[in-house]
């Protein structure tokens, strides 16, 4: 189609945000411009276009099949605009840049900035955003171009999503020192749920995974304390009130620091997840990105594994 090469930035923007937003009053609100230059804007599109972008429903503007199509490319184009103004801003090496990170609550509470940190005091010019999602919005923001890199567990593959870093990351049952598993090489769902539990909510690799296992072996437990933040948990436990359940990379310096104890689970489907690192497919990274996740996949790599 020829008209693809007569799209603009500022069209392709402004188009994004309404779609983003549902609305282009909310569009014009955030990009502060006039709805009428939007709404000229995406017009233009669609007669460039001979179709419609958008169904107008009474609760906002949804993205027609057309409009999904050309949403896909939109993101694309503009994250390699991005990545040619940071390439030539940046020309005399990795001086200037930005990486926006987005993630599970696991690796956002301290891995990912210490390993930030770490490479700060050689790039001292590179700025970060972490943004923490569920499993599955941690992948929406690489598909919508909202984030350059993606860590997660995930279950199962992602379209759009390129996977350049995988390794197996099992659940693990974590107790305080003196509880009466913490001596234990490994346990079972049996044990872990004799005891007081704090879990995820069901939105998270582990809840899914302990709720299919515990639902197969008909093993009953009623949670002491269930909470989206993490911390809590981990609080419950350091506290000696129970047990928690998390991958052995969330709770690291935990360990390290003596406060808690992860143990190996027997049961084989409390295993099968895995930690990925994620970008869209089909972008070249801006160079910053490129060097910082080179370093990332390095860390995830290199550091122990109990």
């Amino acid at each position: 189609m020829a008209a693809i090469h007569h799209l603009t930035a500022p069209a392709l923007r402004y188009f994004l945000e309404v779609a983003r937003s549902g609305s282009i009053r909310e569009a014009s609100t955030h990009l502060n411009v006039a709805t009428s230059a939007i709404s000229r804007q995406i017009s233009n599109l669609e007669n460039l276009l001979g179709t419609s972008l958008f169904e107008r429903r009474p609760r906002g503007m949804v993205l027609s099949a057309s409009g999904e199509l050309l949403a896909a490319y939109a993101r694309k184009v503009l994250l390699e605009t991005d990545r040619i103004l940071g390439e030539i801003e940046s020309l005399e090496g990795l001086q200037r840049g930005k990486v926006v990170l987005a993630s599970t609550e696991g690796f956002a509470m301290e891995f990912l900035p210490l390993c930030i940190g770490q490479y700060q005091e050689k790039f001292k010019g590179i700025q970060f955003q972490i943004d923490v999602r569920s499993p599955g919005g941690v992948s929406e923001s690489i598909r919508n171009g909202e984030a350059d890199i993606g860590l997660t567990f995930s279950i199962q593959p992602s379209q759009e999503i390129k996977v350049v870093h995988t390794q197996p990351a099992p659940i693990m049952a974590i107790v305080p020192p003196g509880h009466p598993l913490s001596e234990k090489k490994k346990v079972s769902l049996t044990q872990i749920t004799a005891y007081p539990l704090a879990l995820p909510h069901a939105d998270t690799t582990v809840r899914q995974l302990f709720d299919i296992c515990t639902s197969q072996q008909q093993l009953r437990y009623e949670p002491a304390l269930i909470s989206s933040y993490m911390s809590a948990l981990n609080q419950f436990t350091i506290s000696g009130a129970g047990i928690s359940l998390s991958g052995e990379i969330s709770v690291r310096r935990l360990i390290q620091s003596g406060f808690v104890k992860a143990i190996p689970i027997t049961d084989r489907g409390m295993g099968i997840r895995n930690t990925e690192v994620q970008v869209l497919t089909g972008r070249t990274l801006p160079k910053a990105v490129s060097s910082f996740l080179d370093y990332l996949i390095t860390q995830i790599q290199t550091e122990p594994q109990i």
